[in-house]
């Protein structure tokens, strides 16, 4: 979930993949220029920075331009960010020129994603939509972004809880039920089963890859990160739509694809990039890392955190 005030990591059950975030779900700075001077930018290509006693924003060239203050802020995506005003306060959605446009209102709020954003009111989790209109209510206790029609949810049956996909009018298109469920991506989506290895099965809950990993993440760029046994112990790589190893199991950790690298843990247990041949391009050195977005990642030395370029050039250096 979303804590606010602070940065931290969000640990997808199904796979260790970390994302960063400043406001977080189970699970997130004003330049003197007018923001509107920033056309060039993408809507999403602002990134949440700590300033002092306060949370900002910088855009893609490290500069501020968003100075808040926010008491906890979050990435943007689709063109907003959840943030905090006060600490311990409630939730709320800005736009890039920083204006609030959902009011604070919500006790933890995710990024958007497909046009709705899940957030929490009463320890229950529902979805709103860009207006800040509640369109799946607060029936649920986990969730995760909608991605290409679907969100997986936990659904409670008795003292059992498993998991389940909602499209977004909150109906269950297909009627199976996993011990764990990751977001689809490029049609795909890793499941578990009970007593099943996890596997990846389509839109339709057709299984296409069959159970085999020890763990799995979510597809990007035509693979998805996997764990398995090696002789070495367990390992991940990554695997294509078809089911085939495209990159050897051998980090000991790996998260998704973002802009054509991954970020990955070797044996040292730091983290660096590898481009999807498995080259690293960006060498480890970090103590964790994310995947990138409009041309940014994060990447952290202890609670330290900092922004590089997709050439592992320092654009906001850790602090």
């Amino acid at each position: 979930m979303f804590v606010f005030g602070e940065t931290n990591l969000k640990m997808i059950r199904s796979a260790i993949i970390l994302i960063p975030l400043v406001l977080c779900s189970s699970c997130a700075q004003q330049r003197q220029e007018n923001a509107a001077s920033r056309s060039e930018d993408k809507p999403d290509a602002l990134f949440p920075v700590r300033l002092e006693d306060h949370y900002g924003y910088i855009d893609r060239s490290g500069h501020v331009v968003l100075k808040g203050p926010y008491a906890g802020a979050s990435r943007f995506s689709e063109g907003l960010a959840a943030v905090q005003l006060t600490k311990a306060g409630q939730v709320g959605y800005i736009d890039t020129t920083g204006k609030m446009v959902i009011p604070e209102q919500f006790e933890l709020g995710d990024p958007f994603s497909d046009g709705y954003a899940a957030v929490m009111l009463g320890r229950k989790w529902g979805y709103i939509d860009k207006t800040g209109n509640l369109v799946i209510p607060f029936n649920f206790g986990t969730v995760m972004p909608f991605s290409q029609g679907r969100a997986p949810v936990a659904v409670s049956t008795g003292n059992a809880v498993s998991y389940g996909y909602i499209n977004t009018k909150g109906e269950y298109p297909q009627t199976a039920r996993y011990d764990a469920a990751m977001p689809y991506r490029e049609g795909l989506a890793a499941v578990q089963s009970f007593a099943e290895r996890y596997k990846f099965i389509d839109l339709s809950g057709k299984v296409v890859i069959e159970p085999q990993f020890a763990a799995a993440g979510e597809f990007s760029s035509g693979l998805a990160p996997v764990q398995t046994v090696t002789p070495e112990g367990m390992r991940w790589g990554y695997v294509d739509k078809s089911g085939k190893m495209a990159i050897p199991a051998q980090y000991y950790n790996a998260l998704p694809f973002g802009e054509g690298l991954a970020p990955v843990q070797i044996a040292t247990g730091r983290w660096g990039y590898v481009d999807a041949k498995g080259t690293i391009t960006i060498r480890a050195q970090w103590d964790q890392a994310a995947a990138f977005t409009n041309g940014l990642a994060q990447v952290w030395q202890g609670d330290k955190y900092g922004y590089i370029d997709t050439k592992g050039t320092n654009v906001w250096p850790i602090q």
